[in-house]
């Protein structure tokens, strides 16, 4: 049996009054079947995969951006830009320290950063590598997108 939100949202296709329709070269309009849209739909896909190529870097189906390989580079502006609210957070925990000793310990937190941040960066990168050429996986029976 469906639950009651399936059931909810089968209802909601009910409740509009719509059909179907093309128009012929006359003007007249003809109802079509979901069978006749389906198969319209199977044949313009390829066509659209082999006309629109995706390019290097695109964005994947599920609209996230696809990781980039790791790099120093935006290790180093990451550990800068969690540089400053360390310190601020140094600055306040560590009250009763003096100031060079809470500077020196943002710093240590900061450059233990950088190579987090890249290590994490090539988990991610590999971990994508290795799904994008994995084979894709059946899908579920009953299960709906």
């Amino acid at each position: 049996m469906a639950t009651r939100k399936q059931r909810a949202r089968r209802a909601k296709t009910f409740r509009h009054d719509y059909a179907l329709v093309e128009l012929d070269e006359e003007g007249n309009e003809i109802e079509l079947r979901s069978t006749e849209l389906r198969a319209k739909k199977q044949d313009a896909a390829p066509a659209k995969a082999k006309t629109a190529a995706k390019p290097t870097g695109a964005r994947s189906g599920s609209g996230r951006k696809d990781p980039q390989p790791p790099s120093w580079e935006r290790a180093f502006r990451r550990a800068a830009l969690w540089g400053l609210p360390m310190m601020a957070v140094m600055f306040f925990f560590l009250r009763s320290d003096p100031v060079p000793t809470r500077i020196l310990i943002g710093l240590v937190y900061t450059l233990m950063f950088i190579p987090l941040t890249y290590w994490l960066d090539g988990m991610v990168y590999r971990k994508w590598e290795k799904r994008k050429s994995a084979p894709p996986r059946p899908s579920r029976p009953g299960k709906t997108r």
